[in-house]
């Protein structure tokens, strides 16, 4: 399921201009001062776009730019799809 999702977004992107990546990622608990989470994800960057895997999550985002106006979202999905978010950042600089 998630290959056809990574299929299906990069169809529809800049495809031509997106760099591969290797990112790692840690959630560090400052009440227990443990280590919850670590992640190393494979992902892939364009202009507008940006998507990210391992094999327990994927995500998806974009950012645009239009003079003070800056367009920011991301869908997040764990477990195949058995949990999703979707998170829209609108911002307006001064």
């Amino acid at each position: 399921m998630k290959i056809l999702f990574i299929t299906l977004l990069l169809i529809g992107s800049n495809v031509e201009a997106a760099t591969p990546y290797i990112e790692y990622k840690n959630k560090y608990d400052l009440k227990t001062l443990k280590s919850k989470d670590n992640f190393l994800r494979l992902g892939v960057k364009g202009k507008h776009f940006y998507f990210e895997s391992d094999n327990k999550s994927a995500e998806a985002g974009y950012k645009f730019k239009r003079e003070n106006l800056t367009f920011k979202g991301k869908v997040e999905s764990t477990n195949d799809f058995e949990k999703t978010t979707l998170e829209t950042e609108v911002r307006f600089t001064f």
